[in-house]
């Protein structure tokens, strides 16, 4: 890239939105630690559905003592657990959650193709 200079390149140049400025207060302490858990376990819930997908739900893996639905089942339950103790320090509100719910459910009514 030789007779580029590096502002040419910055975010709003190429349409991007300007960095946040460092004044916001970024996640720490507990909080931090709980949004890190929560997406942990968003991960492991799509490795699980993503092994459901590859090799069903009721088999049961050479490694594994349950079938992936199982697994499936624990890691939801983890997930779920996380989503409560992000409500009890508030950082939503289990009425939030809820609504997102109905207006996931409503979504799904509408477009899913089986079911």
């Amino acid at each position: 890239m030789a007779g580029y200079s590096a502002a040419k390149f910055t975010l709003q140049n190429l349409g991007g939105t300007p960095p946040m400025p460092d004044t916001i207060p970024l996640p720490e302490g507990l909080e931090r630690e709980l949004l890190i858990v929560l997406m942990e376990e968003c991960a492991e819930v799509q490795q699980q559905v993503s092994k459901i997908l590859r090799f069903g739900a009721h088999v049961t893996g050479t490694d594994q003592v349950r079938p992936n639905s199982e697994l499936l089942a624990a890691e939801v339950g983890d997930l779920t657990h996380m989503i409560q103790r992000c409500i009890e320090i508030g950082l939503f509100s289990a009425k939030d959650v809820e609504t997102a719910a109905e207006e996931k459910r409503t979504k799904l009514n509408r477009y899913l193709r089986f079911g």
